[in-house]
């Protein structure tokens, strides 16, 4: 990085700002790598230490910087951005991304609901769910944590299929006819647990997007309740608001 100091009307930390924004679009500063301190950026761009700390911050809080203790500031990985509309799976997403998903199987196992989710699921008092846990990878870095609960009514034999390689909703298209129609979704944020923090290979209390999601039938039968925990460095979601319904004008 060379002598740049800046000079002009505009504040000098937006165009530290502006200048560390375009070697990222650029490349030529690449995820991961460490900027220079903010003692260096002082010096290099002629401006307070205070100055070069202001335009670090922003970059961070807008995503383009990530923090480390002890260890420095870094460039931030480009997010996944997922759109609230299409129904579909973490497969079919990042597929259509260009990134290569996988899977790691946590559990699978029949369980007795609680009295919550048996409501959600409009079950009666004994009947079972399975419920799959997944960590969910892309490009071979885990991205969320996903657990499923299904009516075991709905998919008898599902214990025997190969989740780990395959959809999840596919399979229940495909082999128990079951389509999926509509959806409530929420979005919350949390932080990673210690257990959350080792399988997604993060700080631990690091920020995660907390989604889950109740999935129905056209009927409006209840299919399928999914808690997902991503990680809020790799993922981001996307929805687009209309004044009036429906888009109207």
């Amino acid at each position: 990085m060379v002598n740049n100091k800046v000079e002009g009307p505009v504040p000098a930390y937006f165009q530290i700002m502006q200048d560390l924004q375009q070697q990222i679009l650029n490349g030529i500063l690449k995820p991961d790598d460490r900027v220079p301190s903010e003692t260096t950026l002082a010096k290099i761009y002629g401006v307070s230490r205070m100055t070069a700390r202001h335009a670090l911050t922003e970059l961070v809080n807008q995503g383009y910087l990530y923090r480390v203790y002890g260890k420095g500031t870094f460039v931030s990985r480009p997010k996944i951005e997922r759109s609230y509309a299409p129904l579909t799976g973490f497969m079919e997403d990042m597929r259509e991304r260009g990134l290569r998903p996988s899977s790691k199987l946590l559990s699978l196992e029949q369980v007795l609901p609680d009295p919550e989710l048996r409501n959600k699921l409009k079950l009666p008092v004994n009947a079972k769910v399975y419920q799959i846990a997944r960590l969910r990878y892309a490009n071979a870095e885990p991205i969320v944590i996903q657990i499923s609960r299904i009516p075991q009514y709905l998919c008898p034999g599902l214990e025997e299929v190969d989740l780990e390689n395959s959809s999840l909703y596919f399979v229940l298209e495909k082999r128990y006819g079951i389509r999926l129609y509509r959806a409530v979704q929420r979005l919350e944020a949390t932080q990673a647990t210690p257990e959350q923090a080792k399988l997604l290979e993060i700080p631990r209390h690091s920020p995660l997007l907390y989604v889950h999601r109740l999935s129905f039938l056209a009927d409006d039968t209840p299919v399928e309740f999914v808690e997902s925990w991503y990680r809020s460095d790799r993922y981001a979601f996307e929805v687009t608001l209309y004044k009036d319904w429906a888009g109207r004008r």
